[in-house]
């Protein structure tokens, strides 16, 4: 066999790399190609989750508004890609929608069957490939689909109805952080409506077709409830007849036993006439509204006066929750002091103070939320809550709030700001979170 020297075999090397440089190639190409397009779909499925989270925390029904957001976080985590508000798709679907009857009942879709809005966000959008397929190479096509979708929910806790039960005796006439206390406080709730005003605004909670929106009500107190013009006593008495304005013949004849027992079924009786000596002050109950500008109109307009009962005011306000329609009911009292007493003789049974102790340490309070919780919205058992915050007073110094709410249930504040932020936290809104799971 003829040997051939290696000088002689240079053309056969060169003939080798050039028919195998186009494969070599080819494969150098796929493989840059193939992980760009692998990490670029795994970017793309971290900016649809949480485009779809911002998406369904955001709340907006404005579709250009929610697809804006969706680009700006997509380009973010993949921006090699000219995507365009056209490529992605937004559905929005309600609770009502995806299960029906099932819709908020414990245990079908989660422990708590709590009502929510979902929202799929989904993308799919045309890449350009760096190293396109040609006559000489292997390669992907010019421009290649990417795609990508996630779900999220936006669970908004349960609204809730909030009964705001406002001390408006005379004592907060005073001045407390530079301002009369009835008027900070009844600027406290104003603010809070605004923020329940927002809540509504952004929820999309729906039930059986209808929304559910947050709720407030406000009863006032000195030594009764009011409509404007009349004052009215919320607790049983031995005997109804001739209920006087002189408070003190009315109170030894409270029936604490059957108020107790029955807190929502005591009625409402007229007092004969305003409460002696209380001729300047001014409030009313109002009913429990999402109408929250007329709901702040009203109350700005009232005056405290005169002296202190808690338990006709926290009564009233179980009595108008009882006929909320919120799962959640919450009552706060708001409060500077302690129910009126005969100086240090809380065992004079003609005064409030002598009231509150016998109801509160009876069980009034207990029996309110036992019978709240004992209702039914929408197959859901209630939730009932007493808070009270105190400000401007020693709360130990009043142990019959204390008894009525639980210690863990009352707080005292040094401030209106203070004020504010207990109410706050007391009313909690859930915000959205992501869903994993396959869309159905």
């Amino acid at each position: 066999m003829q040997a051939y020297l290696p000088s002689q075999q240079r053309g056969v090397a060169t003939i080798v790399f050039v028919v195998a440089f186009p494969l070599l190639f080819s494969v150098f190409v796929l493989a840059i190609e193939s992980t760009r397009y692998l990490q670029t779909h795994a970017r793309i499925g971290d900016g649809v989750e949480i485009a779809s989270l911002a998406i369904a925390a955001n709340a907006s029904k404005n579709s250009n508004v929610n697809k804006s957001l969706a680009k700006g976080l997509i380009d973010g985590y993949a921006p090699d890609g000219r995507i365009t508000l056209s490529d992605i798709n937004i559905v929005r679907r309600s609770c009502d929608e995806i299960y029906g009857d099932d819709c908020g009942k414990p245990g079908v879709y989660d422990k708590d069957g709590l009502v929510f809005t979902e929202y799929k966000v989904s993308l799919s959008s045309e890449f350009e490939s760096w190293y396109p397929k040609d006559d000489f190479a292997l390669g992907y096509k010019e421009t290649v689909a990417m795609t990508g979708s996630a779900v999220a929910r936006k669970y908004q806790g349960f609204t809730i109805d909030v009964a705001f039960v406002a001390d408006f005796s005379g004592s907060m006439k005073d001045p407390w952080n530079g301002q009369a206390k009835y008027r900070g406080v009844i600027n406290v709730i104003e603010d809070i409506t605004e923020k329940l005003e927002s809540f509504n605004e952004s929820t999309e909670q729906e039930l059986d077709g209808k929304r559910l929106l947050n709720r407030t009500a406000f009863i006032g107190y000195n030594l009764y409830t009011s409509n404007g013009s009349s004052y009215f006593s919320n607790v049983r008495y031995i005997n109804n007849t001739n209920l006087s304005k002189q408070w003190w013949t009315n109170t030894p004849r409270i029936a604490f036993a059957s108020t107790i027992a029955s807190p929502l079924n005591t009625g409402s009786k007229s007092i004969n006439g305003r409460v002696q000596g209380d001729n300047s002050s001014y409030f009313q109950t109002v009913d429990l509204t999402d109408d929250f500008p007329s709901f702040r109109s009203t109350i700005n307009q009232f005056i405290p006066n005169h002296g202190t009962a808690s338990y006709e005011g926290i009564i009233a306000a179980a009595k108008l929750l009882e006929h909320g329609e919120n799962v959640r009911k919450l009552i706060i009292v708001l409060s500077d002091g302690e129910d009126s007493v005969n100086g240090q003789n809380t065992h004079d049974n003609t005064y409030p103070g002598y009231a509150a102790t016998q109801l509160y340490n009876g069980g009034l309070c207990s029996n309110i939320i036992a019978d709240l919780e004992a209702l039914e919205v929408d197959g859901r058992s209630v939730e009932a809550k007493i808070a009270v915050i105190g400000f401007d007073y020693d709360i130990s110094a009043n142990p019959g709030l204390q008894t009525c709410a639980g210690a863990e249930n009352v707080q005292s504040a040094n401030s209106y700001q203070e004020i504010y932020d207990n109410i706050l936290e007391l009313i909690s809104e859930e915000v959205g979170h992501l869903y994993f799971r396959n869309y159905e």
